[in-house]
C-alpha cells in the first residue's frame, strides 16, 4: 500500500494522505495545515527586547526575618513581571474559599482527573525501544524521562481534592499555611528527566510540500520517518469507527512482540505505614535486545518502509506514542494526535525538544480549569497530572517511596510509582498536608553554593547551570498544540524557598497574560530560554541548606490575604460540602446486658442480642473508672472481674453465614422447645475445684478459644460476692486476652477490671463461678446452632456440616453432653437430603393434566408470538425504508459539514496567515518610527551652510582637477 501512497493539497491549508495519487480527495484522509515555528517552513519573528530579563535575578539585602535579627542579610530572588509596590490586599480566590461561599460545590466522587491507564504491549514496546535506542537516547538527555512511562502512577482522591482547592489560578501557586509552593521547571527536570533547553514544542501538521520537498542540497525539509507515521494514521483511521486513531490501536500496529505484562485485576486496601509488597508494573529492567520475528518485520513491509530507515521509523513511532499518551495528552490520554508527528521524527533523529515548558504550562492550564469551575468534580480537564503525584510524593510524602536497593531511581518519579503506593489518608489528613505545614522541606532540589557561587549567561554555561537559570527566571509559559494556545505567567520568585533563598512580599503581576496570537507564543518562549543575556544568579549559601528564611513582612502579609483559610474545620467551613465517606456496612455488635439488680452471690448475665451500629472505636470502648489502675505488676492479689461490667463484643455474622438462605424455622423452634436442650445446663464442674484459678494456663476455655478468629474486646460477668458468701478459695482470675467462643469469633476477657478494695470480697467458690460461664457459652453455642438452621434452606444444609462439626468441638470442650442434639440434627439433615431427592425425582415428571395446561399454553404462545413477528417483519421493513432515507440525508449533510469544515479551516489559516504578516508589518512600523524619530531629533542646517557647503564641493571638484594637471615628472 505505502508504496503508492501520496500526500496532496487540493485546498489550501489542507493536506490530504491518499492511497493512489490518481484517488479523490473523499478518498484520503484530509489534516489541517497550520504554520510553524521549526523546521525548513519555519515563521520569522522578531524577538522582545530584555525587558523581561533582570541584570541581577538574586540580591542581597537586610531585613527582619522571622526568628532572626532586626538585620538580618537574606538574599532575595527577584522578579521582572512583578510589581513589589503593588501587593495582593485582598484574600485570594481559591477553590477553598469559592466552596465556603457556596460558589462551588462537590459531589461525593472525585473524578476529575484523567491520567493514562494500561494499554496491552505499551510497556513491552518501551523497553524494546529502551534497549535498541539507549545510547543515543542517554546521549540527548531524554532516556530518563522516556523511561519515567514504564511505570504507573497513583493518587488519592482526597489529597487531589484539597490540593485543587488551595491552588491558586491568578498565581499558579499553591497555597499552603507556610506560604507559596508550586511546581517548577527545575522540580520537572529532577523528577521527570523533562529537558528545559531545547527545540520550542510546535505541534502541527506540516504541508505536503515540506513533507516531500527538499532544500538546494536536495535533502528532505523533514526527516523520511515522518512520512511513514502518517502513512501507519492514515491506515488506522480508515480501520477506525470512531473517527480517530487510538493509542491501543497504535501499540498494536507497530509492537508484534510477546506480551509479558497483564492488566491488574485484584484491588487491594490502601495502607497507612508500608509500601504494598506486590506490584502489577515492569521490574524497570531492560533486558537484552531480540531480533525481529518475521511478524515483528511486517509492520515495515506493510509501509514500504526501506532497511536503513526502520529502526528511526520505530522510534519515531513509539515517541508519538509516548508524547500523547504520557508527556502532553491533550483531551484524552488514549489518542493518537498526527501533529505530533513531526516533533516525533525530528526527535527519533536527535534533536533534543524543551519538553519542560509546555509540560509545566499544560499543568498549569489543567489545575487552573478545576480551580475556576464551580462544578469541579465534573470538570474534564486533561494534562500530565502524574507529574504532579510525583511532586506531592516527594515534598508532602504522600506516596510510599521505593527502596533505593532494590529500585531504580533516576528518574526520581519513579521511586513513587506502582498501583496503590499512595498513602491512605483520610478527609482530615488530607487536609492538614496543606493546613499544617510544620517541618516541611522545600528546597530538596535547590543547588548551593560551591563550586559555583554565581552563575552568569555569558554564553558559556552548560549543563545543568544555564537549566537551573531558565528555571529560577520568571516569564511566560507557553505551548502551542494546533489551534490550542496556552500562555501561563512562571513566577518562580513566589515560592523562592524551593531554590534555597528567602521569602518576601512577591508584589503583583503586573500584565496577566493567558493568551495570545502565534507570534506571542514563540516570542514569549524564546525570552524563557534566551541564553547570553549577561544576567547574573548569586547562589544561597550551603550552610543555610536547612534555614531558609522568612520576613516579617511576608509573614504579616500572608497571614492578611489568607485570615481563616488554614484554621478552623475543613478549610475554615462550617457549612462547606465535603466529599462523602465510603460507604461501609454497620457491623453488628453482640452485646450482653449485665443485670443491674445483682443480688446473692449469683448473677446470670442477660441473652445476647444483636444490635446495629458502626462500629467505631468509641461505641465499643468501655468506659475506664479512675480508680482503675491497670499497670501495677500483678501481685499475689488476682485480679477479680468485675460483676457487672457490660459484655460486649463485635462480630461479623456476615461473613459466618456467608451462603445461608432462610428457610422454615420449625426445626429449629422444636430443638428450642425439645427436652434434650435441657442437657446443656448439666455442664461438668471442673476437677480440683478447690484451687483457685490465675491466668490462662488454668483457665483452658479461654485458652483453646484464643486460636479462632475475629477476636474483640469483651467484659464477662462474674458474680458479686458479698461478705456473706465468704469462702476459702481466692477470687477468680484471668488473663488479659482470655476469650470464650462466639460463632467462629471470640468473645475476649476485657480487661477492664475495678481494683478490688474491700477486703472482705476476696474469695468465693470457683467451680460455681466456671459452671456459670461454661454453662452460658454453651447456650450461646446452641443458639448460634439454631439460628444457622433458622436461616438456611433444604439445599443449603449439607455445606453446615464444617460449621456444626466446629461448634461440637466446642460443645466437647465445655464438658456438655450434647449427643442427643447431635442425633436430631443429623436425623433432620438426613430427612432433608432424602425430600431433596425425592423432590428431584418428581420435578423430572408432571401429572396429566398439568401436561395438558402446559401444551395449550405453549400452543397459544407459539400463535401470539407467530402474529407478533408477521408485525415485526412488516415495521422492519417501513423502519429499513425510514433508515435508507435518513442515511441519504446524513451523506447530504457530512458533505455539507465537511464543506463547513473546510471553510473554517481556511478561514483559521487566513486568520493566522494574517496575524504573522500583520505581526512583519509591525515589526516594519516599528523600524520606521525608530527612523522617524532619529530624524525628528537630527540637527537642522540652513540654506546659506547649504551653498557654503555646495561652493565648498565645487571648490573641491576644482582642486581635483588641478591635480591630474600638475607637471610632475
Amino acid at each position: 500500500m505505502a508504496g503508492m501512497t501520496c500526500f496532496k493539497s487540493f485546498k489550501n491549508g489542507f493536506v490530504t494522505i491518499l492511497d493512489n495519487s490518481t484517488d479523490n480527495v473523499e478518498d484520503g484522509t484530509s489534516l489541517v495545515v497550520r504554520p510553524s515555528f521549526i523546521g525548513e517552513w519555519a515563521l520569522q519573528y522578531e524577538p522582545i527586547g530584555d525587558t523581561l530579563h533582570l541584570p541581577q535575578w538574586a540580591i542581597e539585602t537586610k531585613c527582619k526575618v522571622i526568628g532572626g535579627q532586626p538585620d538580618s542579610e537574606v538574599l532575595l530572588l527577584q522578579s521582572s513581571h512583578h510589581d513589589k509596590e503593588g501587593d495582593q490586599s485582598t484574600p485570594f480566590s481559591i477553590l477553598a474559599r469559592k466552596s465556603q461561599d457556596e460558589k462551588a460545590t462537590w459531589s461525593n466522587f472525585f473524578k476529575t482527573i484523567t491520567e493514562p491507564s494500561y494499554c496491552k504491549g505499551y510497556w513491552e514496546w518501551l523497553e524494546d525501544i529502551l534497549g535498541r535506542h539507549e545510547e543515543m537516547l542517554r546521549k540527548k538527555k531524554i532516556y530518563d524521562a522516556i523511561y519515567a512511562s514504564l511505570f504507573s502512577y497513583d493518587r488519592l482522591a482526597s489529597v487531589m481534592r484539597y490540593f485543587c482547592e488551595f491552588w491558586s489560578p491568578s498565581t499558579n501557586t499553591l497555597h499552603t499555611s507556610a506560604g507559596e509552593r508550586s511546581i517548577s521547571l527545575w522540580d520537572l527536570r529532577q523528577l521527570g528527566g523533562l529537558p528545559i533547553c531545547g527545540l520550542m514544542y510546535d505541534e502541527v501538521v506540516p504541508s505536503a510540500e515540506e513533507m516531500t520537498g527538499v532544500d538546494k542540497d536536495s535533502i528532505l525539509y523533514l526527516p523520511a520517518n515522518c512520512r511513514y507515521l502518517f502513512f501507519a494514521y492514515h491506515r488506522l483511521l480508515a480501520e477506525s469507527k470512531k473517527g480517530e486513531v487510538r493509542v491501543d490501536a497504535w501499540v498494536n500496529f507497530w509492537f508484534r512482540g510477546e506480551i509479558s505484562y497483564r492488566k491488574s485485576t485484584k484491588k487491594t486496601a490502601r495502607n497507612k505505614t508500608q509500601r504494598p509488597a506486590k506490584n502489577n508494573n515492569p521490574t524497570g529492567v531492560i533486558g537484552p535486545v531480540q531480533l525481529r520475528t518475521a511478524e515483528q518485520e511486517q509492520v515495515f513491509a506493510v509501509l514500504g518502509v526501506k532497511e536503513k530507515q526502520k529502526e528511526l521509523v520505530y522510534l519515531a513511532a513509539f515517541l508519538a506514542c509516548w508524547l500523547c499518551k504520557f508527556v502532553l495528552p491533550i483531551g484524552s490520554c488514549e489518542v493518537i494526535r498526527p501533529g505530533v508527528f513531526k516533533v516525533a521524527s525530528i526527535m527519533a533523529r536527535g534533536e533534543r525538544f524543551g519538553l519542560a515548558i509546555p509540560v509545566l504550562a499544560s499543568i498549569y492550564r489543567g489545575l487552573n480549569d478545576i480551580a475556576n469551575s464551580s462544578e469541579p468534580w465534573k470538570c474534564d480537564s486533561v494534562f500530565p497530572v502524574h507529574y504532579v503525584y510525583a511532586w506531592l510524593g516527594e515534598y508532602f510524602k504522600t506516596h510510599f517511596a521505593s527502596d533505593p536497593k532494590s529500585a531504580p531511581q533516576k528518574p526520581r518519579m519513579v521511586r513513587y510509582a506502582g498501583e496503590r503506593v499512595a498513602k491512605y489518608l483520610d478527609e482530615s489528613e488530607a487536609l492538614d498536608l496543606f493546613r499544617r505545614c510544620d517541618n516541611l522541606a522545600m528546597d530538596h532540589f535547590a543547588q548551593r553554593e560551591g563550586e559555583h557561587t554565581e552563575l552568569i549567561d555569558d554564553g558559556e554555561l552548560g549543563g545543568w547551570q544555564i537549566e537551573y537559570l531558565i528555571s529560577i527566571r520568571s516569564g511566560y509559559l507557553t505551548f502551542r498544540s494546533g489551534s490550542t494556545r496556552v500562555i501561563e505567567p512562571y513566577s518562580p520568585h513566589r515560592f523562592s524557598p524551593q531554590f534555597g533563598f528567602s521569602q518576601d512580599i512577591p508584589g503583583k503581576l503586573q500584565i496577566n497574560i493567558r493568551s495570545g496570537n502565534l507570534m506571542s507564543i514563540v516570542r514569549h518562549w524564546e525570552s524563557l530560554v534566551r541564553e547570553s543575556t549577561q544576567s547574573k544568579l548569586k547562589l544561597p549559601k550551603r550552610a543555610n541548606c536547612r534555614s531558609v528564611p522568612v520576613t516579617e513582612a511576608y509573614q504579616g502579609w500572608w497571614a492578611k490575604v489568607h485570615t481563616d483559610t488554614f484554621s478552623g474545620g475543613a478549610s475554615g467551613s462550617k457549612s462547606k460540602k465535603r466529599l462523602a465517606s465510603p460507604r461501609n456496612d454497620a457491623p453488628k455488635v453482640l452485646r450482653c446486658k449485665p443485670n443491674p439488680k445483682v443480688s446473692g452471690t449469683r448473677h446470670r448475665p442477660q441473652p445476647i442480642e444483636i444490635l446495629e451500629g458502626d462500629g467505631t472505636e468509641d461505641q465499643l470502648s468501655i468506659e475506664r473508672n479512675s480508680d482503675r489502675c491497670w499497670k501495677h505488676v500483678a501481685s499475689d492479689r488476682a485480679k477479680s472481674l468485675h460483676p457487672v461490667a457490660p459484655f460486649t463484643a463485635q462480630v461479623n455474622a456476615g461473613t459466618f453465614f456467608d451462603g445461608v438462605l432462610s428457610s422454615s424455622r420449625s426445626f429449629s423452634r422444636e430443638l428450642r422447645s425439645c427436652s434434650h436442650f435441657e442437657a446443656l445446663n448439666n455442664v461438668e464442674e471442673p476437677q480440683g475445684s478447690s484451687d483457685s484459678i490465675q491466668g490462662s494456663d488454668s483457665f483452658d476455655l479461654a485458652a483453646r478459644s484464643s486460636q479462632q478468629a475475629n477476636v474483640e474486646e469483651v467484659a464477662s460477668a462474674v458474680p458479686q460476692l458479698t461478705n456473706s458468701n465468704k469462702s476459702s478459695h481466692p477470687p477468680l482470675s484471668v488473663d488479659k486476652g482470655a476469650s470464650l467462643p462466639l460463632l467462629g469469633g471470640k468473645l475476649k476477657i476485657s480487661p477492664n477490671v475495678d481494683k478490688v478494695a474491700d477486703i472482705g470480697v476476696s474469695k468465693f467458690d470457683t467451680s460455681i463461678a466456671i459452671r456459670d460461664v461454661r454453662r452460658q457459652a454453651a447456650i450461646m453455642l446452641a443458639d448460634n446452632i439454631f439460628t444457622l438452621l433458622d436461616r438456611a434452606t433444604f439445599e443449603k444444609l449439607p455445606s453446615l456440616q464444617a460449621k456444626f462439626e466446629e461448634l461440637y468441638k466446642e460443645f466437647a470442650l465445655l464438658g456438655v453432653d450434647y449427643s442427643p442434639l447431635q442425633k436430631r440434627i443429623e436425623s433432620y439433615m438426613g430427612s432433608a437430603a432424602k425430600y431433596i431427592s425425592i423432590e428431584a425425582e418428581y420435578s423430572k415428571s408432571m401429572t396429566f393434566a398439568s401436561q395438558s395446561e402446559r401444551l395449550t399454553s405453549i400452543s397459544h404462545q407459539i400463535s401470539q408470538e407467530s402474529s407478533f413477528m408477521e408485525k415485526d417483519v412488516e415495521s422492519v421493513q417501513v423502519k429499513r425504508r425510514e433508515r435508507n432515507s435518513i442515511d441519504a440525508k446524513c451523506i447530504q449533510l457530512r458533505r455539507e459539514l465537511g464543506n463547513l469544515e473546510t471553510c473554517s479551516a481556511q478561514l483559521g489559516t487566513s486568520i493566522e496567515e494574517i496575524e504573522a504578516q500583520a505581526s512583519q508589518r509591525q515589526t516594519t512600523i516599528d523600524h520606521l518610527v525608530k527612523e522617524r524619530v532619529a530624524i525628528e531629533q537630527a540637527q537642522l542646517v540652513t540654506e546659506g551652510e547649504l551653498q557654503v557647503a555646495s561652493r565648498l564641493k565645487n571648490m573641491l571638484e576644482k582642486e581635483r582637477e588641478e591635480i591630474k594637471q600638475t607637471p610632475w615628472i
